[in-house]
């Protein structure tokens, strides 16, 4: 039997939108930059749209605000990864086809993590990003793991978890 993936960013961030967005729009998982203008050409915009997809960096959600674009990545693990992301990910926003009705709006650039820490905060300012901590309770226990993953006894306990799978053929 297969693990099953928790998608816990994927969870977080729809949670954090209901919570905090539910009044404005928002959308997931939104291709950025540019597409390619030949390819347009030959193909038609929404097929060259489809083929490029792959392509094209994701962010996990943007919320339209009246005034604003508000560029959302969430992160439990990689943190550093999702904060260095964001400002990249505002950098193709001008070129995005799929965006090109709000490019006029200024963008806030947000990452959404379930704990934070003094030089998360401090990279993040530096680079114009705001911080969110969203810490449901179903989070504790997946931060808490991910805080202990590299202590001695968790990762000897995750060594015998593994053999016990491989010797019953599971892994």
């Amino acid at each position: 039997m297969a693990r099953k993936s928790a998608q816990v960013e994927t969870r977080m961030v729809s949670e954090y939108l209901l919570k905090y967005y539910a009044a404005y729009p928002t959308r997931t998982g939104v291709p950025l930059g540019s597409v390619d203008e030949k390819l347009m050409a030959t193909a038609g915009y929404q097929k060259a749209l489809n083929m490029s997809r792959p392509y094209r960096p994701e962010v996990d959600a943007i919320v339209i605000l009246p005034r604003y674009l508000v560029l959302i990545e969430a992160k439990v693990w990689n943190v550093v990864n999702g904060l260095a992301k964001l400002p990249l990910y505002k950098a193709l926003v001008p070129t995005t086809p799929e965006l090109k009705e709000y490019r006029e709006r200024e963008i806030i650039m947000e990452l959404v993590v379930g704990w934070t820490s003094t030089n998360l905060e401090t990279m993040a300012a530096a680079a114009g990003v705001a911080v969110k901590v969203y810490d449901p309770p179903w989070l504790d226990d997946v931060v808490k793991r991910m805080h202990n993953y590299w202590t001695k006894d968790y990762q000897a306990e995750r060594q015998r978890v593994l053999e016990t799978r491989r010797s019953f053929g599971l892994e």
